[in-house]
């Protein structure tokens, strides 16, 4: 039986996303990073750097890939108040492959 990916990164998409979506609901890659590195914060965790958060988010069975010129990850959107925490802190508007677009934003 295959063990569960575990550790910091694998917490991190447990809590703050939701994953099995369809292929055209996706979050850019560096946005995804971005919050977590907003949990970390929170949880007072030491982040991984964005290699291994990628290596992290490839065990847990969540591949890149490219549209619109930009890194995303097809099927994967983030919940919670991390989200909004992290469009507060950057003052970001959501990308065009991202969460939003998908309500016409």
């Amino acid at each position: 039986m295959e063990q569960a990916p575990s550790g910091p990164v694998a917490d991190f998409l447990q809590e703050c996303t939701i994953s099995g979506l369809s292929e055209n609901e996706a979050t850019p890659a560096a946005d995804l990073y971005g919050m977590y590195i907003i949990w970390c914060e929170q949880a007072r965790l030491d982040p991984v750097s964005s290699t291994a958060f990628s290596r992290g988010l490839r065990q847990s069975g969540n591949y890149p890939r490219r549209r619109n010129h930009e890194s995303i990850y097809p099927g994967l959107l983030p919940t919670g108040p991390i989200p909004i925490q992290y469009i507060l802190e950057t003052d970001k508007p959501p990308s065009l492959n991202g969460p939003m677009s998908a309500y016409g934003a």
